[in-house]
């Protein structure tokens, strides 16, 4: 499997910051170097599949948004919502997709 370093980056950085951790914090609980977290943020190095599967877990997010990045990476509010989601149960997740579904038709009518 071929991890994209810009990508899970962003992604690294962006939880981190959601959850208010500094970079020390989240490389004690990662169990890894500082400069080494730094380097991942930074787009200088990709992780371990250990490492990306952990931090994948720790922050509750998809590893489609590394593994198959798109358009909306660098959007807060899309990955904001992708992660709220994962806490989602089936019946909240009914809701919000007929919710959605609703409103991308409304906006195919005006």
């Amino acid at each position: 499997m071929a991890f994209h370093p810009t990508p899970y980056g962003i992604v690294l950085k962006n939880a981190r910051m959601d959850k208010k951790l500094t970079q020390a914090e989240l490389a004690e609980i990662l169990d890894i170097s500082l400069s080494y977290l730094k380097d991942l943020e930074r787009f200088r190095n990709n992780p371990s599949y250990e490492l990306f599967e952990k931090s994948m877990r720790y922050f509750n997010l998809s590893a489609d948004t590394v593994v198959y990045p798109d358009k909306n990476l660098d959007n807060d509010t899309y990955q904001k919502i992708l992660r709220l989601l994962s806490q989602c149960d089936e019946s909240h997740l009914k809701v919000i997709l007929a919710t959605t579904e609703t409103l991308l038709s409304a906006c195919k009518v005006s």
